[in-house]
């Protein structure tokens, strides 16, 4: 697996860039604003590294996390849970709601969610009573300060390690999740937690079995029916990455695991970002290596009548001007409209922002909305993208900036 370990990623700055591409190898291109929100710079005591897609609330306001940087633990830091919140003159305010001393977690790469009292839910890789890894909550209280909470410390035994997903929640409250190591056959594990503290985590299933999926990451998706879907960077029928389904009886409680595809190679290989449903039961993901070129792809499973699923390519990486290795998912617009990140590539050389329409004879075109220099711009993006109801587009990088390659990173927004 190509894990990304804790010590790898061992002000406000304004920046706006107008594009405009030619016409290349029958890709679309597009004139596009790009703007950075904030620089993230570890010198100023700021998390820096950010890695997991942003998360809106109901006011406009943006809230994500950074691996390291905090002055919370000694050097590189354990990192932050940060609001990005727009102000009258079109500057963005970064304010550090929390930062991980790792007593409560540390490498916090996953994406955070809202539940419907507003307390946000996230997972750190790291740290933690064990060392391996917690679920939080954060609260917010009346006088602005967040109380964070351990839900949950992660062993690395049988209850899981090392979890790299965001957090699901139901209509009941429950949270749910999966950690990449540990459980019975070593392979990671699905988990529940009830909302508020709980001694232990429900194991739903432990990955790693014969011809089962392995070292599960990206959040699952939910059809709101106890159905839960996601992937796992290896493992499956070619060991080299599955999507699978988790379906709880409502008689008895139980959990059922399914694999709904094995990739094999030239359809993609290693998926890491999950994947998201549409209204129609489809499922969307990318994988970060494999397709027709190598570089990766964004897929489609489609659900048959008979309870198979069927993949489809919509779109192969090269590696070059179109971008290379997703490791983030995609995100859905209101139009059928797919849109995510690349981790190499672009023009640039460091990343891009891209966007799949699907067309009239059933293919789809992408757009690269943005290649990322790995400079003032930013590079080298991990986290997916979100839009606002304008169609903008906002996202994060995990280097550059005016805190550079090694302590930086940006947020940044598209506008289309």
């Amino acid at each position: 697996m190509k894990f990304r370990n804790e010590k790898h990623f061992v002000g406000l700055c304004l920046v706006v860039v107008t594009l405009c591409f030619a016409p290349h190898e029958g890709r679309a291109v597009a004139a596009n604003q790009y703007k950075v929100l904030h620089n993230f710079v570890y010198a100023n005591g700021d998390g820096y590294a950010p890695e997991a897609t942003l998360v809106f609330d109901g006011k406009g306001n943006l809230y994500g996390t950074t691996v390291a940087g905090g002055i919370a633990c000694e050097p590189p830091g354990c990192g932050i849970v940060f609001e990005l919140s727009p102000e009258s003159n079109g500057n963005w305010n970064e304010n550090a709601l929390h930062e991980f001393d790792r007593s409560d977690g540390s490498f916090p790469a996953s994406p955070l969610t809202f539940d419907g009292s507003g307390n946000l839910y996230g997972s750190t890789a790291y740290g933690g009573s064990a060392g391996n890894g917690t679920v939080f909550e954060l609260t917010p209280r009346t006088d602005g300060v967040w109380n964070a909470i351990v839900l949950h410390s992660f062993t690395g035994g049988l209850d899981g390690g090392n979890p790299l997903s965001g957090i699901a929640l139901d209509a009941s409250g429950h949270l749910y999740g999966t950690a990449s190591a540990g459980g019975l056959n070593l392979g990671g594990v699905a988990f529940s937690l009830t909302d508020g503290s709980l001694p232990g985590a429900s194991v739903l299933h432990s990955f790693g079995g014969i011809d089962d999926g392995a070292q599960p990451s990206g959040s699952m998706a939910s059809d709101g029916s106890g159905h839960y879907y996601g992937t796992t960077w290896a493992g499956g029928a070619y060991q080299l990455g599955s999507v699978f389904e988790l379906a709880r009886n409502p008689i008895s409680g139980s959990w059922t695991e399914t694999l709904v595809y094995s990739f094999a190679g030239r359809d993609g290989t290693n998926p890491y970002g999950g994947v998201i449903l549409d209204a129609a039961g489809n499922l969307y993901g990318t994988t970060w290596s494999g397709g027709a070129y190598g570089g990766g792809a964004v897929f489609a499973l489609r659900p048959n009548p008979d309870g198979t699923w069927t993949e489809s390519l919509l779109h192969s990486f090269t590696g070059g001007d179109d971008g290379g290795s997703p490791y983030a998912g995609v995100t859905l617009d209101l139009f059928g409209n797919l849109y995510g990140t690349t981790n190499s590539g672009g023009t640039g050389r460091h990343g891009t922002v891209y966007r799949l329409t699907s067309m009239p004879n059933g293919t789809w075109a992408e757009t690269v909305l943005y290649s990322f220099t790995g400079r003032l711009d930013g590079g080298w993006p991990v986290g997916g993208v979100v839009l606002d109801d304008q169609g903008n587009v906002y996202g994060t990088t995990v280097m550059g900036g005016i805190g550079g390659i090694e302590e930086g990173g940006v947020a940044f927004e598209i506008t289309p």
